[in-house]
Protein backbone atom coordinates (compact mmCIF):
# COMPACT_ATOMS: atom_id res chain seq x y z
CA UNK A 1 0.00 0.00 0.00
CA UNK A 2 1.30 3.47 -0.65
CA UNK A 3 1.94 5.57 1.96
CA UNK A 4 0.45 8.65 1.82
CA UNK A 5 3.01 11.43 1.98
CA UNK A 6 1.85 13.79 5.35
CA UNK A 7 0.32 17.16 5.31
CA UNK A 8 1.08 19.88 7.68
CA UNK A 9 -0.18 23.44 7.47
CA UNK A 10 2.02 26.41 7.72
CA UNK A 11 1.53 30.22 7.91
CA UNK A 12 2.85 32.75 5.87
CA UNK A 13 3.75 36.08 8.25
CA UNK A 14 1.43 37.91 5.81
CA UNK A 15 -1.78 40.35 6.27
CA UNK A 16 -4.66 38.83 4.02
CA UNK A 17 -6.01 40.92 1.39
CA UNK A 18 -8.97 41.84 3.58
CA UNK A 19 -7.08 43.91 5.60
CA UNK A 20 -7.84 42.66 9.37
CA UNK A 21 -4.57 42.36 11.20
CA UNK A 22 -6.07 39.36 12.72
CA UNK A 23 -6.36 37.44 9.81
CA UNK A 24 -3.84 35.25 8.48
CA UNK A 25 -3.18 33.03 4.72
CA UNK A 26 -3.05 29.82 5.55
CA UNK A 27 -1.81 26.92 3.16
CA UNK A 28 -2.16 23.35 3.16
CA UNK A 29 0.47 20.68 1.90
CA UNK A 30 3.86 19.13 1.75
CA UNK A 31 6.31 21.09 4.05
CA UNK A 32 8.85 20.95 0.78
CA UNK A 33 5.88 22.35 -1.36
CA UNK A 34 5.83 25.06 1.36
CA UNK A 35 9.13 25.89 1.25
CA UNK A 36 9.16 26.05 -2.51
CA UNK A 37 6.25 28.43 -2.48
CA UNK A 38 7.92 30.99 0.14
CA UNK A 39 10.76 30.70 -2.38
CA UNK A 40 8.68 31.37 -5.45
CA UNK A 41 6.91 34.55 -3.42
CA UNK A 42 10.10 35.69 -2.35
CA UNK A 43 11.60 36.08 -6.19
CA UNK A 44 8.64 37.23 -7.72
CA UNK A 45 8.89 40.17 -4.68
CA UNK A 46 11.99 40.40 -5.93
CA UNK A 47 11.89 40.55 -9.41
CA UNK A 48 8.55 42.61 -9.60
CA UNK A 49 10.34 45.43 -6.43
CA UNK A 50 6.50 45.96 -4.85
CA UNK A 51 7.36 46.56 -1.44
CA UNK A 52 6.01 44.01 1.30
CA UNK A 53 2.94 45.10 3.14
CA UNK A 54 3.67 45.14 6.95
CA UNK A 55 2.48 42.18 8.76
CA UNK A 56 2.33 40.87 12.33
CA UNK A 57 5.39 39.50 13.40
CA UNK A 58 7.79 41.31 10.76
CA UNK A 59 10.90 42.45 13.19
CA UNK A 60 13.24 46.03 12.60
CA UNK A 61 16.17 46.61 14.24
CA UNK A 62 14.50 49.68 15.53
CA UNK A 63 12.07 51.69 16.05
CA UNK A 64 12.94 54.62 13.97
CA UNK A 65 13.65 52.33 11.33
CA UNK A 66 10.00 50.62 11.59
CA UNK A 67 8.76 54.00 11.12
CA UNK A 68 10.14 55.04 8.34
CA UNK A 69 9.73 51.49 6.69
CA UNK A 70 5.72 52.59 7.94
CA UNK A 71 6.14 55.85 5.99
CA UNK A 72 7.19 54.54 2.93
CA UNK A 73 4.73 52.06 2.45
CA UNK A 74 2.07 54.57 3.38
CA UNK A 75 3.46 56.92 0.67
CA UNK A 76 3.26 54.09 -1.83
CA UNK A 77 -0.75 53.20 -1.07
CA UNK A 78 -1.88 56.61 -0.50
CA UNK A 79 -1.53 57.79 2.65
CA UNK A 80 0.65 59.20 5.88
CA UNK A 81 1.35 57.94 9.20
CA UNK A 82 2.42 59.50 12.35
CA UNK A 83 3.86 58.58 15.76
CA UNK A 84 1.05 58.48 18.63
CA UNK A 85 1.31 56.52 21.91
CA UNK A 86 4.58 54.94 23.30
CA UNK A 87 5.01 53.31 26.75
CA UNK A 88 8.05 53.54 28.82
CA UNK A 89 9.24 51.06 31.35
CA UNK A 90 12.69 51.50 33.82
CA UNK A 91 14.35 48.19 32.31
CA UNK A 92 13.69 48.54 28.39
CA UNK A 93 12.82 52.23 27.96
CA UNK A 94 10.18 52.41 25.38
CA UNK A 95 9.47 49.01 24.94
CA UNK A 96 6.08 50.39 22.37
CA UNK A 97 5.62 52.08 19.91
CA UNK A 98 1.90 52.82 17.94
CA UNK A 99 2.05 54.90 14.41
CA UNK A 100 -1.16 55.65 13.24
CA UNK A 101 -2.75 56.77 9.76
CA UNK A 102 -2.92 60.88 9.35
CA UNK A 103 -6.63 60.53 9.66
CA UNK A 104 -6.74 58.34 13.01
CA UNK A 105 -8.64 59.60 15.86
CA UNK A 106 -10.66 62.78 15.93
CA UNK A 107 -9.70 66.99 16.24
CA UNK A 108 -10.41 67.88 19.94
CA UNK A 109 -12.39 70.64 20.46
CA UNK A 110 -10.90 74.04 21.19
CA UNK A 111 -12.63 76.69 23.71
CA UNK A 112 -11.79 80.31 24.49
CA UNK A 113 -10.76 81.26 27.91
CA UNK A 114 -14.32 82.52 28.16
CA UNK A 115 -16.11 79.52 27.10
CA UNK A 116 -16.76 80.20 22.86
CA UNK A 117 -15.67 77.58 20.83
CA UNK A 118 -12.53 78.54 18.55
CA UNK A 119 -13.79 78.82 15.06
CA UNK A 120 -14.10 75.85 13.27
CA UNK A 121 -11.48 74.42 10.83
CA UNK A 122 -11.78 71.77 8.94
CA UNK A 123 -9.74 68.98 10.20
CA UNK A 124 -8.75 65.56 8.32
CA UNK A 125 -9.15 63.19 11.08
CA UNK A 126 -11.85 60.63 11.04
CA UNK A 127 -11.28 57.94 13.38
CA UNK A 128 -9.39 56.29 10.87
CA UNK A 129 -8.35 52.71 12.09
CA UNK A 130 -5.12 51.95 9.87
CA UNK A 131 -2.26 51.52 12.29
CA UNK A 132 0.52 49.74 13.17
CA UNK A 133 1.89 48.74 16.72
CA UNK A 134 5.18 47.63 17.49
CA UNK A 135 6.28 46.16 20.62
CA UNK A 136 10.41 45.26 22.13
CA UNK A 137 11.96 42.79 22.94
CA UNK A 138 15.78 41.73 23.48
CA UNK A 139 16.63 38.46 21.75
CA UNK A 140 20.49 37.34 22.78
CA UNK A 141 20.97 40.98 23.94
CA UNK A 142 19.95 42.85 21.09
CA UNK A 143 17.16 44.76 20.80
CA UNK A 144 14.43 44.14 18.07
CA UNK A 145 10.70 45.86 17.45
CA UNK A 146 8.20 43.09 16.38
CA UNK A 147 4.55 44.01 14.29
CA UNK A 148 1.66 43.12 16.82
CA UNK A 149 -0.82 44.59 15.45
CA UNK A 150 -1.05 46.22 12.11
CA UNK A 151 -4.68 47.12 10.02
CA UNK A 152 -4.59 48.72 6.61
CA UNK A 153 -8.65 49.40 6.78
CA UNK A 154 -8.86 52.76 5.91
CA UNK A 155 -12.34 54.62 6.11
CA UNK A 156 -11.27 57.95 3.93
CA UNK A 157 -10.68 57.57 0.39
CA UNK A 158 -6.57 56.93 -0.88
CA UNK A 159 -4.75 59.61 -2.28
CA UNK A 160 -2.96 59.23 -5.85
CA UNK A 161 0.67 59.95 -6.62
CA UNK A 162 0.24 63.39 -7.51
CA UNK A 163 -2.06 64.33 -4.47
CA UNK A 164 0.20 62.30 -1.66
CA UNK A 165 2.92 63.90 -1.86
CA UNK A 166 1.22 67.45 -0.77
CA UNK A 167 0.42 65.82 2.59
CA UNK A 168 2.18 67.68 5.38
CA UNK A 169 4.19 64.39 6.03
CA UNK A 170 6.23 64.53 2.86
CA UNK A 171 6.37 68.41 2.09
CA UNK A 172 10.11 68.95 3.25
CA UNK A 173 12.48 71.74 2.11
CA UNK A 174 15.97 70.57 2.23
CA UNK A 175 18.66 72.71 2.73
CA UNK A 176 19.91 73.84 -0.24
CA UNK A 177 16.25 74.86 -0.97
CA UNK A 178 16.34 76.57 2.49
CA UNK A 179 19.33 78.72 1.66
CA UNK A 180 18.46 79.69 -1.81
CA UNK A 181 14.98 80.65 -0.01
CA UNK A 182 16.58 82.73 2.57
CA UNK A 183 19.00 84.46 -0.31
CA UNK A 184 16.04 85.35 -2.25
CA UNK A 185 14.18 86.99 0.92
CA UNK A 186 17.06 89.04 2.03
CA UNK A 187 16.84 90.29 -1.89
CA UNK A 188 13.56 91.32 -1.22
CA UNK A 189 11.15 89.11 -3.61
CA UNK A 190 8.03 88.01 -2.40
CA UNK A 191 6.71 84.87 -1.98
CA UNK A 192 5.11 84.03 -4.92
CA UNK A 193 8.29 85.26 -6.91
CA UNK A 194 10.46 82.99 -4.60
CA UNK A 195 8.42 79.91 -5.52
CA UNK A 196 8.41 80.71 -9.30
CA UNK A 197 12.22 80.90 -9.28
CA UNK A 198 12.86 78.08 -7.77
CA UNK A 199 10.20 76.41 -10.37
CA UNK A 200 12.64 78.02 -13.01
CA UNK A 201 15.60 77.03 -11.97
CA UNK A 202 14.53 73.24 -11.13
CA UNK A 203 12.93 73.31 -14.74
CA UNK A 204 9.63 71.90 -13.65
CA UNK A 205 6.49 72.84 -13.90
CA UNK A 206 4.08 75.25 -11.89
CA UNK A 207 2.83 73.05 -8.50
CA UNK A 208 5.34 70.37 -8.94
CA UNK A 209 7.96 71.38 -6.55
CA UNK A 210 7.77 68.98 -2.84
CA UNK A 211 5.98 71.89 -0.97
CA UNK A 212 3.61 74.54 -1.39
CA UNK A 213 3.52 78.41 -1.36
CA UNK A 214 2.64 78.53 2.27
CA UNK A 215 5.31 75.88 3.08
CA UNK A 216 7.51 79.12 2.02
CA UNK A 217 6.18 81.30 3.75
CA UNK A 218 5.98 79.66 6.98
CA UNK A 219 9.57 78.69 6.67
CA UNK A 220 10.43 82.36 6.04
CA UNK A 221 8.44 83.77 8.97
CA UNK A 222 9.99 81.49 11.48
CA UNK A 223 13.45 81.49 10.41
CA UNK A 224 12.77 85.30 11.17
CA UNK A 225 11.37 84.60 14.29
CA UNK A 226 14.46 82.63 15.41
CA UNK A 227 16.75 85.53 14.15
CA UNK A 228 15.26 87.61 16.01
CA UNK A 229 15.20 85.70 19.14
CA UNK A 230 19.10 85.20 18.90
CA UNK A 231 19.87 88.45 17.86
CA UNK A 232 17.84 89.20 21.43
CA UNK A 233 19.58 86.79 23.45
CA UNK A 234 22.81 88.18 21.89
CA UNK A 235 22.39 91.67 22.70
CA UNK A 236 21.61 90.23 26.52
CA UNK A 237 24.70 88.20 26.63
CA UNK A 238 26.67 91.15 24.81
CA UNK A 239 25.34 93.48 27.86
CA UNK A 240 26.60 90.83 30.26
CA UNK A 241 29.51 90.50 29.15
CA UNK A 242 30.63 94.39 28.81
CA UNK A 243 29.46 94.40 31.96
CA UNK A 244 31.56 91.75 33.53
CA UNK A 245 34.84 93.77 31.18
CA UNK A 246 33.80 97.03 33.25
CA UNK A 247 33.88 95.20 36.80
CA UNK A 248 37.42 93.72 35.71
CA UNK A 249 38.64 96.89 34.95
CA UNK A 250 37.18 98.70 38.35
CA UNK A 251 39.14 95.32 39.83
CA UNK A 252 41.83 96.19 37.96
CA UNK A 253 42.13 99.71 39.24
CA UNK A 254 41.76 98.86 42.51
CA UNK A 255 45.18 96.41 42.04
CA UNK A 256 47.06 98.60 40.00
CA UNK A 257 46.64 102.57 40.64
CA UNK A 258 47.97 103.62 37.28
CA UNK A 259 45.26 101.42 35.84
CA UNK A 260 43.28 103.76 33.54
CA UNK A 261 39.72 103.06 31.52
CA UNK A 262 36.97 104.82 30.47
CA UNK A 263 33.81 104.20 28.38
CA UNK A 264 31.02 105.54 26.91
CA UNK A 265 26.65 104.88 26.67
CA UNK A 266 24.07 105.85 24.38
CA UNK A 267 20.79 107.09 24.98
CA UNK A 268 19.44 104.12 26.45
CA UNK A 269 22.26 104.40 28.99
CA UNK A 270 23.73 100.83 27.12
CA UNK A 271 27.16 100.79 26.89
CA UNK A 272 29.21 101.75 23.34
CA UNK A 273 32.70 101.93 23.68
CA UNK A 274 35.22 100.79 26.09
CA UNK A 275 39.19 101.85 26.06
CA UNK A 276 41.40 100.80 28.98
CA UNK A 277 45.26 100.93 29.44
CA UNK A 278 47.68 99.91 32.05
CA UNK A 279 50.64 101.72 34.26
CA UNK A 280 53.80 100.15 32.59
CA UNK A 281 52.09 101.07 29.42
CA UNK A 282 51.62 104.80 30.31
CA UNK A 283 55.39 104.45 31.14
CA UNK A 284 56.81 102.81 28.51
CA UNK A 285 54.57 105.32 26.29
CA UNK A 286 56.63 108.38 27.94
CA UNK A 287 60.28 106.85 25.88
CA UNK A 288 58.81 105.15 23.11
CA UNK A 289 55.38 106.45 22.06
CA UNK A 290 57.01 108.99 19.02
CA UNK A 291 55.38 106.31 16.97
CA UNK A 292 52.53 104.63 17.58
CA UNK A 293 50.73 101.94 15.65
CA UNK A 294 46.80 101.99 15.72
CA UNK A 295 45.80 98.56 14.92
CA UNK A 296 41.99 98.40 13.81
CA UNK A 297 41.74 94.85 11.68
CA UNK A 298 40.07 92.70 14.44
CA UNK A 299 36.20 92.35 14.92
CA UNK A 300 34.09 90.47 17.09
CA UNK A 301 32.11 88.06 15.33
CA UNK A 302 30.05 87.78 18.15
CA UNK A 303 29.14 91.10 18.85
CA UNK A 304 30.30 93.18 15.59
CA UNK A 305 32.45 95.26 18.08
CA UNK A 306 35.86 96.95 16.78
CA UNK A 307 38.88 95.85 18.75
CA UNK A 308 41.17 98.46 18.43
CA UNK A 309 45.01 98.11 19.97
CA UNK A 310 47.92 101.14 20.29
CA UNK A 311 51.27 99.52 20.41
CA UNK A 312 54.95 100.85 19.36
CA UNK A 313 58.40 99.28 19.49
CA UNK A 314 61.01 99.59 22.26
CA UNK A 315 65.00 100.29 21.42
CA UNK A 316 65.40 96.64 21.42
CA UNK A 317 62.99 96.15 18.72
CA UNK A 318 60.17 94.44 20.81
CA UNK A 319 56.65 95.00 20.42
CA UNK A 320 55.28 97.73 23.62
CA UNK A 321 51.54 97.76 24.08
CA UNK A 322 49.93 101.56 24.77
CA UNK A 323 46.19 100.46 25.29
CA UNK A 324 43.20 98.63 23.98
CA UNK A 325 39.43 99.98 22.67
CA UNK A 326 36.50 98.57 22.19
CA UNK A 327 33.98 100.54 19.48
CA UNK A 328 30.83 100.56 18.63
CA UNK A 329 31.18 101.30 14.96
CA UNK A 330 33.70 102.98 12.64
CA UNK A 331 32.69 106.20 12.31
CA UNK A 332 34.80 109.37 12.59
CA UNK A 333 33.07 110.24 15.76
CA UNK A 334 33.88 107.52 17.42
CA UNK A 335 37.18 107.02 16.19
CA UNK A 336 37.91 110.56 17.41
CA UNK A 337 36.99 109.60 20.93
CA UNK A 338 39.17 106.49 20.96
CA UNK A 339 42.10 108.91 20.04
CA UNK A 340 40.99 111.54 22.66
CA UNK A 341 41.02 108.89 25.16
CA UNK A 342 44.49 107.27 24.81
CA UNK A 343 45.69 110.67 24.72
CA UNK A 344 44.31 111.30 27.77
CA UNK A 345 45.65 108.44 29.33
CA UNK A 346 49.23 109.04 27.71
CA UNK A 347 49.14 112.27 29.43
CA UNK A 348 48.59 114.22 26.74
CA UNK A 349 51.91 113.13 24.67
CA UNK A 350 51.15 113.02 21.07
CA UNK A 351 52.65 110.81 18.72
CA UNK A 352 54.96 112.53 16.27
CA UNK A 353 54.03 109.59 13.75
CA UNK A 354 50.89 107.65 13.87
CA UNK A 355 50.12 104.34 11.33
CA UNK A 356 46.97 103.05 10.74
CA UNK A 357 44.73 101.06 8.04
CA UNK A 358 43.46 102.76 5.52
CA UNK A 359 40.12 103.71 6.79
CA UNK A 360 38.21 106.92 5.51
CA UNK A 361 36.73 107.65 9.03
CA UNK A 362 39.96 107.39 10.93
CA UNK A 363 41.84 109.20 8.66
CA UNK A 364 39.41 112.32 9.21
CA UNK A 365 39.39 111.53 13.06
CA UNK A 366 43.84 111.61 13.26
CA UNK A 367 43.03 115.24 10.90
CA UNK A 368 40.86 116.38 13.73
CA UNK A 369 42.24 115.38 16.99
CA UNK A 370 46.28 115.14 15.90
CA UNK A 371 46.74 117.82 13.62
CA UNK A 372 50.60 117.80 14.35
CA UNK A 373 50.54 114.17 13.90
CA UNK A 374 52.09 112.81 10.42
CA UNK A 375 49.79 110.07 9.46
CA UNK A 376 51.02 107.29 7.65
CA UNK A 377 49.14 103.76 5.90
CA UNK A 378 51.84 101.44 5.81
CA UNK A 379 52.21 99.78 2.14
CA UNK A 380 51.08 95.97 3.73
CA UNK A 381 47.79 97.40 4.32
CA UNK A 382 47.37 99.17 0.78
CA UNK A 383 48.62 95.66 -0.59
CA UNK A 384 46.17 93.67 1.61
CA UNK A 385 43.17 96.11 0.59
CA UNK A 386 44.44 95.89 -3.22
CA UNK A 387 44.40 92.07 -3.05
CA UNK A 388 40.86 91.90 -1.99
CA UNK A 389 39.81 94.15 -4.64
CA UNK A 390 40.97 92.10 -7.13
CA UNK A 391 39.20 89.04 -5.57
CA UNK A 392 36.20 90.68 -5.66
CA UNK A 393 35.91 90.22 -1.68
CA UNK A 394 35.23 93.51 0.29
Amino acid sequence: MNSIPSKSLWIRRQQCPCGDWKCYITYEGDSDEGSGGQELVKAEKASSGAMITPYVGMVFKSDDEAFEYYGNFARKNGFSVRKERSRVSPQLGIYKRDFVCYCSGFAPVKRKPNGEHHRDRKSVRCGCDAKMYLSKEVVDGVSQWFVVQFSNIHNHELLEDDQVRLLPAYRKIHEADQERILLLSKAGFPIHRIVKMLELEKGIQGGQLPFLERDVRNFVQNRKKVVQENEALLTEKRENDISELLEACKAMKEVDGDFVYDFTVDENDKVENVAWSYGESVNANAMFGDVVYFDTTYRSITYGLLFGVWFGIDSCGRTVFFGSVLLQDETPQSFSWALQTFLRFMNGRCPQTILTDLDPGLKDAIRSEYPGTKHVIPPWNILYKRSLNCSGET
